[in-house]
């Protein structure tokens, strides 16, 4: 049989703007080494991994190294002011964008120290996917920190560039706050010694900063292999290591750097999931944890349980991280539920907190639109 050409697939295009940064050509190595494998081996679809960076040097080099990987995906480079039609050319037709663009932490420095130089960068990138790119279908995941003020500032200047009005873009903006969940799961099982082959599933609901992450532990009862693992003071420890894990990598490089390997790791899990999605492995995704907003651009709520989540456990705050169902228009159901099964430690110590604490997060976000 003859090979088919590229040209006569269906393409299913991947973008990664600031695809040369630390986390950015990690995730793009794993998006090369490993999404081919999520398409039917009967399917017609091909994968374009479109990068954009605006060091021109570092992205034609991550891009031309990347090319030689054997794995059916193609790659291209693109830069500010390239002859092959810079950020615009990589956004057209986009599918999935994901933004780990961003300038990263250093000793000292807190996420929220890093929203006035991020944000000008997210409001920028928000223009031109809105420029290029259709809004009525397209999935952008945001990596660049602080995602508790940023996903509102993207999710609000998509809003204000949308011409026609009517594309829920608001209901396709996701800050990717899996590293949490990772983390939460990686140091269970640290402390059991890995004694168990299958690793704990422990949602971390609220932001993604600090004390407005709230790893809920409780879960573990439910589960024999860990039910006993944080007792005796340990629950403590490990609620502030998860909520401070970040610091711990950049104090580890000296200032060198912030956790971009295990955030590489944490965006492909979830850049996986919706390539599975896009390509018609699944109808939905169910269950994934992402931060989003819970009401439309008219203030009505975004998807089913959005309004019971605001009115009855979070004060009517606009963003929040919980458990999801998104199909390819979007959120389809927010999972409120898991609010009633939090314990009293997580439901009157740690949820007052995050909420305080993060509703000043997103009002910075907003005020900087």
């Amino acid at each position: 049989m003859p090979a088919v050409d590229v040209q006569e697939k269906n393409i299913l295009k991947i973008c990664v703007l600031g695809a040369a940064g630390g986390i950015g050509q990690s995730l793009s190595l794993l998006l090369k080494s490993n999404a081919g494998s999520l398409l039917p081996r009967d399917t017609s679809t091909h994968i374009r991994l479109s990068l954009y960076d605006v060091n021109k040097d570092a992205i034609v080099g991550t891009t031309a190294d990347l090319s030689h990987i054997d794995t059916p995906i193609t790659t291209t480079a693109h830069y500010p002011g390239d002859d092959t039609g810079g950020i615009g050319q990589c956004l057209s037709d986009a599918n999935l964008v994901i933004i780990p663009a961003g300038v990263p932490r250093k000793p000292g420095m807190s996420r929220d120290d890093l929203i006035h130089v991020n944000a000008s960068i997210l409001k920028s990138l928000g223009a031109d996917i809105a420029k290029y790119c259709d809004l009525s279908t397209v999935h952008v995941l945001v990596i660049s920190n602080p995602i508790n003020s940023l996903v509102p500032l993207l999710a609000s200047t998509l809003v204000k560039h949308d011409e026609k009005g009517n594309s829920r873009i608001e209901s396709r903006v996701y800050g990717i706050t899996h590293l949490d969940l990772v983390r939460s799961s990686t140091f269970v099982q640290q402390l059991n010694g890995f004694k168990s082959n299958i690793p704990p599933v422990i949602p971390v609901i609220g932001g993604h900063s600090g004390d407005t992450i709230i790893p809920v532990f409780s879960r573990l009862q439910k589960s024999p292999e860990y039910a006993n693992s944080l007792d005796n003071g340990m629950r403590l420890k490990m609620v502030h290591r998860v909520q401070y894990g970040g610091d711990e990598i950049v104090k580890a490089k000296n200032g060198n750097g912030s956790a971009t390997l295990s955030m590489a790791y944490a965006g492909f899990k979830i850049a996986s999931k919706f390539i599975d999605l896009l390509v018609g492995n699944v109808d939905t995704i169910d269950d994934i944890v992402m931060y989003v907003s819970l009401t439309d651009r008219n203030n009505e709520e975004i998807a089913p349980g959005s309004n019971i989540l605001r009115s009855d456990y979070i004060n009517n705050l606009q963003y929040f991280a919980l458990p999801l169902t998104i199909s390819k228009n979007g959120i389809e159901e927010v999972h409120y539920e898991i609010m009633e099964d939090l314990d009293s430690y997580e439901r009157d110590t740690l949820l007052p907190i995050c909420l305080q604490t993060l509703k000043g997060n997103i009002d910075v976000g907003m005020n900087l639109v």
